[in-house]
């Protein structure tokens, strides 16, 4: 397993941004339609402008789920935002994927105009998608490319006065792929459920193109806009460089394009077949690790981006890689319903990261609440952390201690310490509120109600407890936990009765089981 040491690491594979999309919470304010903004921008097909694409203005649908392995379908269809009332605007009437939605086109120098004739509501998270076009040599079907807008009305004020005029390019393509790919089954099927947490979740999954390219320049980045994060530069000009081989190419019927729909498939070398490059990258970002050789080929046939990379990857996995903020030696993570990343520091300390990586804990971190060695962390549902602290050889350093949502401590300077702890190794959070934690020197788990104070009975032994590492907690409220030392899990009840026997549950090719 990859560990955390002295940095955070994002992966951005379009699937780390949905982990808060699960969540039933729903919104009952209904959003008001904001008169869109105008803008310009330039689409390019390498260091070419594509003359005659179609430029169409899409959000994000609320209805339905997209991503890997969903179905394109009508409930998951991005939203078409265009409006037949704007000048130069022309209806899609060809039977494909975007028929009957409006569209603008490209002029002899790659550029087009959208001149506010759309309309769209806040929290909406808004993309373009330019299909087709001439970049040279003749007209491309296939040249399919994307730009990640972000939030309505937020994304178009941010670059409405932009100049020169935004860029949709193979770059920007790469960064809205990885971006929100958690979310999307193809460049016109993006989309997430109603549910607030949901829209939380895609929000920051479109923010996250702005980690990795410049929407105004069409540039990868090196370095995130906060400044303390490194983008993998290198790859996504190499990943951009791929599909520019079949979008300056003759069209789908080119060996660029075949060699890219065949080895980018939505199952990777497998499923269905892309017939444009923005699908293409999406389908790389849901399976990184496919025909990786295939593909590196493709992009140093002929490089409009550079510098790319100068040997063939393991896999097309991007990482962003963020420092700050306190960070130190880690050890534990969570997310909460914002979307924040919490880690614990061995330097007792915590720290808290934005969706985008901004450090938002000081340099220092979050001290304080007894901690002492942070091995775990846990949100509970009214957004407070929870950090189990341990030491095999120290008992002053095992202690429970919390943290509201602005990272001032609520336990105390001492933390919380009774209840059994010993070695604190994992903690989890019930329904109820109440917070259970894995003992791994005494071989039992604790269990403490939302004031910190040990449930009777508390600690629970039994059920083939031996070295317990991480636990989880499933919907009717029984606690399951590793034991790495007997090759077995084991369960219980919320009352803290063991479920399972005297060892453990085994089998199923457990072996020193972890997490």
């Amino acid at each position: 397993m990859r560990s955390f040491t002295c940095g955070l690491s994002l992966l951005l594979t379009g699937l780390v941004c949905g982990l808060l999309s699960g969540c039933d919470l729903s919104s009952t304010a209904v959003p008001t339609a904001e008169a869109g903004v105008a803008f310009n921008g330039k689409v390019m097909g390498g260091q070419q402008v594509i003359v005659g694409a179609h430029v169409y203005l899409l959000a994000a649908n609320t209805t339905g789920y997209g991503g890997p392995g969903i179905a394109a379908s009508s409930g998951n269809a991005s939203v078409s935002l265009l409006t037949s009332s704007g000048p130069g605007t022309t209806q899609d009437t060809s039977g494909g994927p975007t028929n009957g939605d409006y569209y603008v086109t490209t002029d002899s120098n790659g550029l087009f105009s959208i001149t506010g004739d759309y309309s769209c509501t806040s929290g909406q998270q808004v993309y373009m998608y330019a299909l087709g076009g001439n970049p040279g040599s003749g007209t491309n079907s296939a040249a399919g490319l994307l730009e990640a807008l972000g939030n309505c009305p937020g994304g178009a004020s941010a670059f409405a006065s932009a100049d020169p005029n935004v860029v949709i390019n193979e770059v920007t393509t790469i960064a809205a792929a990885y971006a929100f790919a958690g979310f999307a089954t193809d460049a016109t099927h993006v989309s997430s459920s109603g549910a607030a947490l949901a829209k939380t979740g895609i929000a920051n999954a479109f923010a996250n193109a702005g980690s990795l390219a410049n929407i105004v320049t069409g540039n990868a980045l090196a370095t995130t806009p906060a400044g303390n994060g490194t983008a993998p530069q290198t790859e996504i000009y190499t990943l951009a460089n791929t599909l520019a081989a079949c979008v300056n190419s003759t069209g789908p019927g080119s060996s660029a394009c075949a060699t890219l729909f065949a080895d980018a498939k939505s199952g990777g070398s497998s499923g269905t077949a892309a017939t444009d490059t923005a699908t293409a990258a999406i389908n790389m970002a849901h399976n990184p690790g496919a025909s990786i050789a295939a593909l590196y080929a493709l992009s140093i046939a002929t490089p409009p981006f550079a510098p790319a990379l100068s040997a063939q990857p393991n896999d097309f996995t991007i990482v962003v890689s963020y420092t700050g903020g306190g960070l130190s030696g880690t050890g534990g993570l969570a997310i909460d319903a914002s979307g924040n990343v919490w880690i614990g520091n061995t330097v007792a300390s915590i720290s808290e990261f934005s969706p985008t990586g901004v450090a938002l804990s000081p340099s220092t971190g979050y001290t304080g609440g007894g901690l002492t060695a942070p091995q775990a962390i846990a949100i509970d549902a009214s957004g407070n952390v929870w950090v189990a602290s341990g030491s095999k050889t120290v008992s002053a350093d095992n202690v429970i201690s919390k943290f509201n949502t602005s990272g001032s401590p609520l336990s105390g300077s001492s933390g919380y310490t009774a209840g059994g702890l010993s070695d604190p190794f994992s903690i989890a959070i019930d329904t109820s509120g109440n917070v259970w934690v894995s003992n791994h020197v005494a071989a039992t788990i604790s269990e403490l109600n939302s004031s910190g104070t040990p449930v009777s009975g508390s600690p629970f032994s039994g059920g083939g407890l031996a070295s317990p590492h991480f636990m989880a907690i499933d919907n009717s409220g029984n606690v399951w936990t590793t034991n790495n030392d007997n090759n077995s899990v084991s369960k219980f009840n919320s009352s803290g009765v063991a479920v399972s026997g005297s060892s453990g549950y085994t089998g199923g090719g457990l072996d020193e089981p972890y997490g």
